[in-house]
Formats: C-alpha cells, structure tokens, sequence
C-alpha cells in the first residue's frame, strides 16, 4: 500500500478530488517507485483510487519502474470508504498488488488486516501479506519518506 505523494493545498478554486501531485509529491513518488525496482517488487496491478493525486502517484511509480501497466481505478478507495469494505475486496485479490491511496483510510485498512496501528505519511509504504484463507495480514515492512531517502 502506498500514500499519495504531496499535492495541492485545499482550497477552494480545486474540488479535493482534483488535487494534483506538487513537485515534492513527484519527486516522493519517483523515490517509491526506485525503491520498488531495487528489492525487485513486480506488481501484477495496480489498483488506485480515483482521485487524481493518487492516480498520479500511482503513475509516476510505474514510470520510475519502467513498467507499462493499465492503473485500475477503485472507488471503494475513496477517502470516505469504510476500510472493512476495502479490505474484504483486497483479500479477494491474488498476486502482488500495489494498492494506493489515502489517509485515514489506508491506515485503517492495515489495522483492520493486521491488528496493529501505524503511522503512513504522504508517500509511505506499507507492505502486507494477506492470508486470503483467514482474511488477515501481517504487516511486513512500513517505511517513510525519511528512511527512503535514506536508502
């Protein structure tokens, strides 16, 4: 699972789905997407959701992976979506999946997957292997921008 980057400041001119990736956001993305490539992560999809700054994220990883990948778009990934809900739909799914969209939410989801509580800022990864058979996870790896950058 992955957090949007940084995007536009709310106001009032742009609706919140509109909000697009600023510079830092991409440049965020770009290092999610290097990161991916080097501990050899193939997602078999993406699946995003539809608001635009998470599109963009999750099209900006794929580019820095160099993988040409049609980005599915999820509205159970809406900000506002109960997270039972998305994780109900997520232990369905087979293969790697790179899931990406927002806070609460995504926090939410891995509690109720794994139990635990986490932090995923802007630009996070979360990585959880689900166990389709019991409808759980276990929380593998969560990292931040800091430690990306680190890396």
């Amino acid at each position: 699972m992955v957090r949007h980057g940084e995007a536009e400041e709310p106001n009032q001119e742009v609706q919140d789905k509109d909000r697009k990736l600023v510079k830092k956001g991409i440049k965020q993305m770009r290092r999610v997407g290097s990161f991916l490539s080097e501990v050899n992560f193939l997602p078999e999809r993406v699946i995003s959701s539809p608001f635009i700054r998470a599109y963009q994220s999750a099209d900006v990883i794929l580019d820095e992976m160099e993988l040409e990948m049609q980005i599915e778009t999820e509205d159970f990934l809406l900000p506002s979506s109960d997270p039972t809900t998305v994780m109900q739909a997520l232990v369905q799914l087979d293969g790697n999946v790179m899931v990406v969209g927002h806070n609460p939410l995504l926090e939410n989801v891995i509690k109720a997957l794994t139990g635990g509580e986490v932090s995923l800022k802007k630009g996070g990864i979360a990585l959880v292997e689900v166990e389709k058979e019991k409808g759980v996870g276990t929380l593998e790896l969560l990292l931040d921008q800091k430690t990306l950058k680190l890396l």
